[in-house]
Parts: structure tokens; sequence; C-alpha cells
């Protein structure tokens, strides 16, 4: 249940002066792109930020990747059921984000659905766009849950009841940005940009002292659409959607998003989710979650929390847009 880079960084409003006096860190982490955008103002820049931050990417990287065996999660996933397991607070910290937003869309966002993720061919084995058949799908539905997961009384430890698969693909994204920005608030920066994979959190002003501008990216595959500029603040912003990520076979499109619930791909209209929170991860779950669920039960569930929720249904050859009432503050008129 991955999130992909559909929230474009608008970089092109960026006046010459702003290019001059911006820092920009960037590479790779979890399989994807990371970039930093920093307005140093008048705290002075240490000679190993740029390594400090890619440092940060790395361990998390290690903490959650479904492709090293030797990860935390996948050694956790080892681990025999029944066992009190001690984990990091960088996993406690996911596992507990995680478990808000499994409680608050009925459990539409469950990232034990590891195994299934793996079974339709979007985890670390290529299947070859099998389709697979209906009796795998059930035994693997029937081991899946996040309830079988109990967090100690301690908060150190964890316990799994039953053979579960964790994947936490469509939330760790999200912390990384959590994190590099703590990095950075930690070194006293309070203007930046920290963007992993597509999922944001944006803090303070650019170099000219304009706000931070991003744009939700139209559902194309033609990259760089534009279809709604945001002024968010000081905020996260994460997006998922469901019209790249995907295979075809016998004329039939399954997206990479699995449906806990069913255990088969997203089968409805609802193109993508884009989310303005507090937090990177909350909003990187949250946007999952809401794909599973569809736009009519996400925009409940957003008017009933204050939730900040945007999104884009497919309707007949074109798309509308649909958003709460807690997130039209930060449409631009753009």
């Amino acid at each position: 249940m991955a999130s992909f880079l559909f929230v474009t960084v608008m970089v092109s409003l960026l006046s010459a002066c702003d290019r001059q006096s911006q820092l920009v860190f960037d590479g790779r982490t979890m399989g994807t792109t990371y970039q930093v955008k920093l307005v140093p103002s008048e705290q002075s820049v240490s000679d190993d930020l740029g390594q400090k931050i890619q440092s940060r990417l790395d361990s998390l990287n290690n903490t959650f990747t479904t492709y090293q065996q030797d990860s935390e999660l996948m050694l956790l996933n080892r681990a025999p059921v029944g066992q009190v397991y001690a984990v990091s607070q960088d996993m406690l910290h996911v596992l507990n984000t995680a478990k808000e937003v499994h409680q608050l869309t009925s459990g539409a966002f469950d990232p034990t659905v590891g195994a299934l993720v793996n079974l339709w061919g979007f985890g670390p084995e290529n299947t070859g766009n099998r389709v697979p058949s209906e009796t795998d799908i059930a035994t693997e539905l029937g081991l899946l849950g996040f309830n079988k997961l109990q967090i100690t009384p301690d908060a150190t430890s964890i316990t799994r009841s039953s053979d579960i698969a964790l994947d936490m693909s469509a939330v760790a994204k999200g912390y990384a940005v959590d994190a590099v920005a703590e990095l950075l608030e930690q070194e006293g920066f309070n203007n930046y940009l920290v963007e992993v994979g597509g999922e944001l959190r944006l803090k303070g002003v650019k170099a000219n002292k304009d706000p931070w501008r991003i744009a939700i990216e139209a559902p194309s595959l033609e990259r760089g659409l534009v279809q709604k500029v945001l002024v968010p603040g000081d905020a996260a912003v994460a997006t998922s959607g469901d019209y790249r990520n995907y295979f075809e076979k016998d004329g039939k499109r399954y997206s990479h998003t699995i449906d806990p619930r069913t255990g088969y791909p997203l089968d409805h209209q609802l193109a993508s989710v884009t989310i303005i929170a507090e937090t990177a991860a909350f909003a990187d779950a949250l946007a999952t979650g809401f794909m599973v669920l569809g736009a009519d039960a996400s925009l409940k569930i957003a008017e009933e929390n204050k939730l900040a929720v945007y999104l884009l249904v497919k309707e007949g050859e074109a798309f509308k847009s649909y958003y709460s009432s807690a997130f039209a503050p930060f449409l631009s008129g753009d």
C-alpha cells in the first residue's frame, strides 16, 4: 500500500534570489528520491548537515524496508508468534500512527496486508502479472488483521498473536519526512520543505518571504500536469493514487492498492486523495486508507473529524474534485 509522487513542488515559482539563498539536499531513499529545501537565514549550516540527513534516512530505510531480510520490519515479521519482541522507538511511533488510522478508517488502512501485497506482485518479488487464485486470496485474507498485533503497556515491545506480515510502505515515507523535519528543527532551522517520494512537510517561508506553494498533480500518465495549487502553511501533505502503479491482465486493470477487507485491488472511481495534516506519517497513512474507502465514506469521516481532504474522482471521461470544509482554506485560488 504505497504512496507515490502525486504532489509536485512548485519549483518554478522560485525567483533567482530564492535559488541563490536556498540550500538544497537531495538523494535516494526507500526506493525513491528525496529533496530538502532549506532557507538558512541567520542560522549557520554545519558542513555535515547533508550527511546527517542521508544517515537518518538510511537508518529508517533499514528499519522499514521489505527488500532486506535483515531489516527490523522483516525480522519482526519472522519473530515467533506469541513472543514479546522489542522494537525501536521509530517502529513503535509508526505502529501507533498506523493503529490510529486503522481505527479511524474502520480497518480500511491495515499494514498487515503485506502478504496480500506480495501475492498480487506489488512487493519485493515479481510474480509476472499473475492474478492469484480465489483460494490463495482467501487464505492470506484469513491471516490478516492489525488487531493481531499488541503493543506492551510500557511501549517498548510488541507481540504478534498470529503470523501476520506487516508492510509499512504507506506510512514509513511520511514518517521519514517527519524525522528529517525534526532533525532540521533541532539544528535550528524554521524555514524548510522536506519531500520523500511525494510526501511533504513544510514550515516557514521561502527565501523571498513568500509562502511555500505546491501543486496537486492531475491524474494522468503524463507527469507534471497541475490540478490545483495549494498554500499549506506549516503542515504536512500526502497524496495517494492508483493511476500509475498497476498491471493489466486479460483486459482488466489491477491497482497496486489492495483492499484489506476483500483481498482484491481497488475497483472504484476515486483516482487520488490528498491530505493536509500536522504530520506526514498521519497524512501518508490516511491518504491510503481513504483511497480504499472511496469518496463518499472518506468525505463523511473527514467532515466528522475536521480533516483536510481533497479527492479527485473519475466521472465519465473527466475528473471531478471534492474536498472537505477543513481543506478549503488551503486552496490558493490559482
